[in-house]
Order: structure tokens, then C-alpha cells, then sequence
């Protein structure tokens, strides 16, 4: 874990000032050299994101008294914003040893139990702060939210759900609480009767106590757009608009979730798409499936040279990722073009072969590579064909050798491995985006998931950081690029409760 941001030290070290500072009480001077003074010092330090001076006053508090508690824990936290966790656990744990019910403490000790991927460790730190914090119900709200975001990542999702409930139970103006709650009804809950209608009212809440958030703004619009309820084209607008301005790193995300909505709507509003891709791509030429997406919208319209332009870049070496729908359809796409309009039989070969890797059973890249077979055999004899006059070769003896089969006809295309041979070999190929009857293998969802029954948004697990997916969208039937689901934003993550403010 690195450093916390600049402005977080900053607001750390206003919440100290005016803790030591509070009009009506009179502050006894502390004594030079003390303990309580040297561990003021370090608060001071800490709160401007000086964090070695800052251990080092804590320290000499220490030498002063060796059970100071304040110094214990604040040191814990000075190592944990370092991301020096092992000593803040070291230290966090020496504090606990002098008094046991602390449930700051506790969760600090949580939060550092996730960030190593120990999720049980993680969810019973928190929820024994959760219960030795009954008289300090904010903070117990907080950590009950922490508990819902560890059960989530143990796939406990009831347990999770009760967890946010209980948060919201005793803090109601939670944004963390009802904006896991209504993702976690999104994500995980769908299905049932009534939990996306759930879902909108907590991200609506969520929304209204912080409506800088974007990634509550596009959950809200995939809400919207399911049950048909509020203005979904509004959110997604406001997401943007908001991403833009205060979370600039989410905006291509905003794009990218606008565009795909753009394209699920009905009537789809394409250009629409095409100038939020275009938009995505001119600042992250490598977005995950936006070439895909775009390059289908040229093929769409016929221009070939642009969809072969955009469609290679989304399967161009790492770029490929053939777990992912979008990436799976580029090379048939590209197989298409090549085999149908360019007339490279190679490039056609090449891309069909990547998708019947993991298609092995769709019907159309079965014809599709066999056309490219024809036109590469057909190729190939037309380069051996010999010159004007060249000498003819020699007749083959008459009649083959008793037992022996007569050579094949080296103009036929062989079939695929484990194929019949096409009835008629001139069947026009499936058409894009649709799903052949005969193929049973619809693309995989998200890890976890089932894949969406409906055109909306499959969403993603959540309980990560919202910087990147972590989960690739599902594809609903024979992948296809023209209705991929749309990937809401993550749950929040636990945050450590020591984070805001140190003992004093």
C-alpha cells in the first residue's frame, strides 16, 4: 500500500488542529520532554504527511514511557500509511496488549488483513470493532460496511447484505453503506423480485448524499435502464460530467458505459457510440474492447479498411484476450473480411483458427474456414499452374495398384478436423451478431456470474477499487460486439478507520 494522498494528510491535519484547539476548553500545558508531548509532536508531523519524523517523535515518547498507548498506536499508524505493514501490525498489535477493546484498533487490523488478501481475517477484525462500537454508532456504521465488503469477497453475498443493512440501520446518511448495498443488489441479486427497483433507491440515496460520485451516477443509470424508471440518458451524463471534472481518471470509464448503452437502446443510437469511442480511443488507444466495438461499427456500415483498422488493434498481440467476448468476435470479423472482401485467405485462416479455438462447435466459423480453405487452395493452384508451353508432367500410370486409393481432388478444400463436409458451400455466413441454432457454447460470464437474461447490463462483482474492471463484460449468447454488457463500478472498498485522525 503507498502513501495517502496529499490531500487526506491535509484534511488529517486539520481535524488534529482543531481537536487540540476547541473554543470553551482550557488545554493544561504539556510538560517538556513528556511523553504526551512528544506523541503531540508526532501527531503534528503526521497530520502533515511527514511520516518518518513522525515515528521518530513516537519513538522518543516511547523511551519516555514504554506503555504509552497513544504513541503504540499512532506509530501503527504512521507504518501504515508508509504501506510498511508488517511494523503496523507489529505496533497495532502492542496497543491491543495494553487495552483490548479498542475497536479502531481493530479495524486498522482488518484493513490490514485485506490488503494481504486474508478475507476471514479481514471480516472478523471488522466485525468485532462493529461490536465493541455500540456507543459510537457512525463509526460502528463504518465498520459494518467494512464486515459487507469482506463477505463479499468470501462470496458470502446474504451475509454481506445483512452487513450493510445493519450499517444503514445505525447511519442512514451512509454514502459507503447504500451505495455497496444498491451494487450489491445489482450484481448479485437481480433475479429476484424487486431487488433492482432496491438496488435504485440506495444508489439514488447514494447519489443525492454525494452526487460527485461517479461510479454511483452509472450504477444508477443501469438501474434506470432495467426497470424503465428515471432518466437513464441523465445519469450517465452526469456520471461524465462529474468524472470530468472531479474524477478524471473514471471518465473514459463514463464514455465507455455510455457508449454501450447508447448501443443497447432501442432504436440504438450509433453514431452516438461511434463519437464516445472515438472519444475513448484518441486518450487510451488500447481501452479493452472499444477498437472491437468500433471496428464492428465500421463493419456494420461496410468500410472495411476502417473496421480491418480498428478490429486488428483490438486483437493485436497482448491486446488479445480471447476470454473476452468482444476480442473472440474481432477475429471473426476480421476471418469474415478477409475470407468474403479482401481476399486473403492467409489473414482469413488465421483469425478463423483463433476463434474456433475457443468456438470449436459454432456452425459459422465451420463454413467460414472452409471458404477460406477453397480460397486458399484455389490460390495455391493457381500459383502452380504451369507457364504457356512449359512441358506437360508426366501421365500418371493407368489405374492405381490393386488396394491403393485413388489421389483426391487436389482443387477440394479439406473439411476442418472432425467436420462434415458443407451441403451446399456456398451458405452465406451466419449473420453478425446473431447466434447460430446449432451453436450451444454462448460465451462465458464474469467470474461467478450467470450470464444476463436480459439486453441490460450483466453487472460485475464488486468489492475492488474502481480504477479498473476486474471483471471482463459478460456476452449474452454467440459473442457479439454489438451488445456487450455494460460493467457498472465497484463497491468500496474498507477503508482503516486510524486513516482520519490519531490518538492525541
Amino acid at each position: 500500500m503507498g502513501r495517502f494522498p496529499r490531500c487526506r494528510a491535509l484534511a488529517l491535519a486539520s481535524t488534529l488542529l482543531l481537536s487540540l484547539g476547541l473554543p470553551g476548553v482550557e488545554l493544561a500545558p504539556l510538560e517538556n520532554g513528556s511523553a504526551a508531548q512528544l506523541t503531540t509532536l508526532g501527531n503534528m508531523e503526521l497530520g502533515q504527511g511527514r511520516y518518518e519524523t513522525a515515528i521518530q517523535h513516537y519513538r522518543s515518547a516511547l523511551k519516555v514511557d514504554k506503555s504509552y498507548l497513544t504513541a503504540k498506536y499512532n506509530l501503527g499508524l504512521a507504518y501504515q500509511q508508509l504501506g510498511q505493514v508488517k511494523q503496523a501490525r507489529e505496533w497495532y498489535e502492542e496497543s491491543l496488549k495494553i487495552s483490548p477493546d479498542q475497536p479502531d484498533v481493530l479495524c486498522n487490523l482488518g484493513y490490514l488483513e485485506w490488503l494481504a488478501g486474508n478475507w476471514q481475517g479481514a471480516a472478523d477484525r471488522f466485525q468485532e470493532a462493529a461490536r465493541l462500537a455500540v456507543s459510537a454508532p457512525v463509526d460502528a456504521a463504518q465498520y459494518w460496511t467494512n464486515v459487507g465488503s469482506a463477505r463479499e469477497k468470501l462470496q458470502q453475498f446474504p451475509a454481506s447484505l445483512r452487513a450493510y443493512q445493519e450499517a444503514l440501520a445505525l447511519n442512514n446518511r451512509s454514502y459507503q453503506a447504500h451505495y455497496n448495498l444498491g451494487t450489491l443488489y445489482l450484481a448479485k441479486f437481480s433475479e429476484q423480485s424487486g431487488a433492482v427497483e432496491k438496488a435504485q433507491a440506495h444508489l439514488q440515496q447514494a447519489t443525492e448524499l454525494d452526487p460527485d460520485r461517479p461510479d454511483a451516477w452509472l450504477n444508477l443509470a443501469q438501474c434506470q435502464e432495467i426497470t424503465g424508471t428515471g432518466t437513464p440518458t441523465e445519469s450517465y451524463a452526469t456520471a461524465l460530467k462529474v468524472a470530468t471534472g472531479v474524477h478524471a481518471k473514471m471518465a473514459n470509464q463514463a464514455l465507455w458505459q455510455r457508449a454501450l448503452y447508447y448501443n443497447r437502446i432501442q432504436p440504438p443510437q450509433k453514431v452516438a457510440m461511434r463519437e464516445d469511442l472515438k472519444k475513448i480511443l484518441a486518450d487510451q488507444a488500447n481501452f479493452p474492447a472499444a477498437n472491437g466495438l468500433l471496428g464492428a461499427y465500421y463493419y456494420a456500415l461496410g468500410e472495411y479498411a476502417k473496421a480491418v483498422e480498428f478490429l486488428e488493434r483490438e486483437v493485436e498481440g497482448a491486446n488479445d484476450d480471447r476470454n473476452n467476448p468482444v476480442d473472440l468476435e474481432s477475429h471473426y470479423l476480421l476471418a469474415v473480411i478477409y475470407a468474403e472482401h479482401l481476399s486473403e485467405p492467409a489473414k482469413a485462416i488465421a483469425h478463423a483458427t483463433a476463434y474456433y479455438q475457443m468456438r470449436p462447435d459454432s456452425q459459422k466459423i465451420h463454413e467460414l474456414r472452409r471458404r477460406a480453405l477453397r480460397l486458399s487452395s484455389a490460390s495455391a493452384v493457381t500459383e502452380a499452374a504451369p507457364a504457356e508451353g512449359a512441358a506437360e508432367p508426366a501421365p500418371a500410370a493407368e489405374g492405381a495398384a490393386h488396394g491403393e486409393k485413388t489421389a483426391a481432388d487436389p482443387h477440394a478444400a479439406p473439411a476442418a478436423h472432425g467436420e462434415k463436409p458443407a451441403a451446399d458451400p456456398h451458405a452465406a455466413p451466419a449473420t453478425h451478431g446473431e447466434k447460430p441454432a446449432a451453436d450451444p457454447h454462448a460465451a462465458p460470464a464474469a467470474h461467478g456470474e450467470k450470464p444476463a437474461a436480459d439486453p441490460h447490463a450483466a453487472p460485475a462483482a464488486h468489492g475492488e477499487p474502481a480504477t479498473k474492471s476486474h471483471n471482463e463484460p459478460a456476452a449474452h449468447g454467440e459473442p457479439a460486439p454489438v451488445h456487450p454488457a455494460a460493467q457498472p463500478a465497484h463497491a468500496l472498498d474498507p477503508e482503516p478507520k486510524g486513516a482520519h485522525a490519531p490518538h492525541h
